[in-house]
């Protein structure tokens, strides 16, 4: 099956903070049909206090809003099922640390989340990433590297 993949860097995004990024992205390149997305996130080193270490573990949340027709809900306190952007969750990892320091990137690897179906190909020419921490708001997020797996079913 054919497979497409999207990078999107966030130095290369418009936006004010790197919790949310638009990308410019011309979608007419790929065929329509149905597809199965993935994605793959990896940010960069970031050197935090042990005290700030400890205080900013809050999960995060991928939420990528490209046009496209899809299965996915969210639960809310009116009891409908409103449909979502998010992807899947990212993973906290410390990569090492001293008395003083933690040095801690976020990510989330092929397999972390389960896959995305998707009918037809996104519409228009851009997307936004979000980053988001329990309660759907930013989340203070060093800068990252996405890939976007679209393989056709």
């Amino acid at each position: 099956m054919k497979s497409y993949q999207i990078y999107a860097n966030s130095l290369n995004g418009t936006g004010s903070s790197n919790h949310t990024q638009t990308y410019q992205f011309d979608w007419s390149i790929i065929p329509e049909g149905e597809y199965e997305m993935t994605f793959t996130f990896m940010s960069v080193l970031e050197k935090l206090t042990t005290a700030n270490a400890q205080l900013t573990t809050s999960p995060s949340m991928l939420a990528i809003d490209v046009p496209f027709s899809t299965d996915k809900y969210q639960v809310n306190s009116s009891g409908y099922a409103g449909s979502t952007h998010l992807m899947g969750m990212l993973e906290i990892a410390d990569q090492y640390s001293t008395a003083t320091h933690t040095m801690r990137l976020v990510k989330a690897g092929y397999s972390d989340n389960s896959p995305v179906h998707i009918r037809g190909r996104p519409q228009g020419n851009n997307f936004v990433v979000k980053i988001l921490s329990h309660g759907q708001v930013g989340a203070a997020t060093p800068g990252y590297d996405l890939c976007i797996t679209l393989k056709k079913c």
